[in-house]
């Protein structure tokens, strides 16, 4: 059946059971047809084989008229009546005249027992005639002449054709009986048929099809929502056990529902719940980031003191010698250090408050990429010489002005060279490379999330070119599963070497956090052993979607010697 018919169940039944009936039907009368057809023919030829009988009887003979038998006994005689006499002489010429004659004819040569042959036909003008041909052999003439003697064995001896003899019959009352044959079985078959198919219809509307429709109807007014519906079949048969069922699945799902229902009050009550402690979470966070932010904007003013002083006691030390003086030197340079760590983790601590509290901001400006690599070379050159690690610029002249927060760029690159410098063992390498780049995929990627907050930043990646600034070592690498996670914050991947350089985990979170408001990519290409190449891709122009925050009494970072005061990185 074609996919786009729909044909309801009520007009297959029909549809179907129609075509069985009227094959049936057709198969039956066909068969009944045929037999009153045959049986029809049957009685002409027996009227045909009775005649030939009572003329080899010499009941009758050519040349007289039929009425001279016996109009009771043989009742067969009309005036359609037509009988001739082929003698043995004349069969050949006949015969090539008359196809009948030539089949009777051939029959009777082949088969020596067979004695009459008969066929019905139309002539020209249309009306039914029977022909029937009866064999005379030796041994009817002989019977005929009265010379046949019985005592002889008849089946031993020839006996040739000598005569045949044709009956031809136009009997109108055959041809009438097959008119009312034929009527009769064509008004049986409709009333058969029509009372079938009426029949049909009343059991497959009342038995079957009503139940189905039953059925449907409470299927449609489950799919309306109604699970309290009951099915009420009481047929006793299986449309009753398909109703028990559908009623058995409705209290089921009833059940279910219940117990949905009853899962989900108890979620919502957990969900208010959670969200009263979120909330309460959410003023905790903010109060521990504000307490955060207070505490490490009010330590680090002792801290520049304590920094400051350090420096003006090693100064005053600095002519002097002596056992004590040099111990006096060793302590004040403990001071410097010491306190110059605590001032970075406060920086970063406070720099950490401010990205979550969305205050951080950006102030954008014209940079020169290739002077603020190089300042930052200068500054990373002495700890790279002590360690003795070879440190290489690869800056391409071609660079353009970018329009960034020098501040936060600075703060980010100089995070890896410090990094880069710090885990690097003696006699390797940093390499520090700038270039023009395309778009990165991760700002071609529509589905990538970007920080909308009042300090990010909107890129048309159409539009925008980018420039992209790498820090490449030869120091321990960094292994795959752990690349991700050296962004989250107090992430150190090895203790150990952390402990022996200093550090707070930080750093990087900073730096991806900062590379972000800047409408940046932070990326990291690394395996152990073949040491990590750490890159920021940069926008030409950076454009803030919304208006800056308004000034707020905090300050950045203080620089320290003329330094800038970078965020301590995390541990690759």
């Amino acid at each position: 059946m074609l996919k786009g018919i729909r044909i309801s169940l009520a007009n297959k039944c029909q549809l179907l059971f129609g075509l069985a009936v009227v094959l049936v039907m057709t198969a039956a009368l066909t068969v009944v047809g045929w037999r009153m057809q045959t049986l029809v023919e049957q009685a002409p030829q027996r009227r045909a084989k009775d005649l030939a009988e009572m003329w080899l009887a010499e009941q009758i003979t050519f040349g007289e008229p039929v009425q001279r038998v016996d109009e009771t006994d043989n009742p067969v005689f009309t005036t359609g009546v037509l009988l001739t006499l082929i003698e043995e002489d004349e069969l050949e010429s006949t015969s090539a005249e008359d196809p009948f004659l030539e089949q009777a004819i051939e029959r009777f040569d082949q088969t020596p027992a067979a004695s009459e042959f008969f066929d019905a036909s139309r002539d020209d003008d249309g009306q039914l005639t029977f022909r029937y041909a009866r064999a005379v052999r030796a041994s009817d003439v002989a019977r005929m002449e009265g010379t046949f003697e019985a005592g002889l064995d008849a089946a031993g001896l020839a006996d040739p054709l000598q005569q045949v003899l044709l009956v031809r019959l136009r009997d109108q009352e055959a041809a009438m009986q097959q008119t009312l044959n034929r009527i009769y079985i064509v008004a049986a078959g409709l009333f058969a048929g029509l009372l079938a198919i009426a029949v049909f219809y009343y059991i497959t509307t009342r038995i079957i099809l009503s139940p189905v429709r039953v059925l449907r109807g409470y299927a449609e007014r489950v799919s309306e929502g109604d699970i309290l519906i009951r099915s009420d079949i009481n047929t006793g048969d299986e449309f009753e056990q398909l109703s028990d069922m559908f009623n058995t699945m409705l209290e089921s799902i009833k059940a279910n529902q219940d117990e949905l229902q009853s899962a989900n009050k108890t979620l919502d009550m957990k969900l208010m719940d959670m969200a009263e402690s979120n909330v309460a979470l959410f003023e905790a966070n903010k109060v521990k980031g504000e307490f955060l932010a207070n505490v490490s904007h009010e330590l680090r003013t002792p801290l520049n003191s304590i920094i400051g002083f350090a420096e003006v006691l090693q100064e005053t030390l600095a002519d002097r010698t002596g056992p004590i003086d040099d111990k006096r030197k060793r302590y004040a340079s403990n001071i410097i250090v010491s306190s110059r760590r605590l001032l970075e983790l406060i920086n970063d601590l406070l720099d950490i408050a401010k990205i979550e509290a969305g205050k951080m901001q950006l102030r954008l400006a014209t940079v020169s990429v290739i002077d603020t690599l190089e300042g930052l070379v200068t500054l990373i050159r002495p700890q790279a010489d002590k360690k003795k690690v070879r440190l290489f610029v690869e800056v391409s002249p071609r660079l353009p002005m970018i329009e960034t927060d020098p501040g936060k760029l600075q703060q980010v690159v100089f995070n890896f060279l410090a990094n880069a410098v710090k885990f690097t063992p003696a006699g390797g390498t940093v390499t520090l490379r700038a270039e023009s780049a395309p778009p990165p995929p991760e700002v071609l990627d529509p589905n990538r999330k970007l920080d909308r907050s009042a300090s990010a930043v909107s890129i048309d990646p159409a539009d925008a070119a980018y420039v992209r600034i790498s820090v490449a070592d030869t120091g321990p690498g960094i292994n795959q599963e752990d690349q991700d996670r050296i962004f989250d914050k107090f992430t150190q991947l090895d203790p150990s070497v952390t402990k022996s350089h200093g550090g707070t985990g930080l750093g990087l979170t900073i730096a991806k956090e900062l590379t972000d408001m800047l409408g940046g990519t932070l990326n990291v290409e690394s395996a152990p052993g073949r040491g990590a190449t750490f890159s920021i891709t940069l926008p030409i122009v950076t454009e803030i979607e919304e208006e800056p925050l308004p000034e707020t009494d905090e300050t950045e970072a203080e620089a320290v010697d003329g330094e800038p005061a970078p965020a301590e990185p995390a541990s690759e």
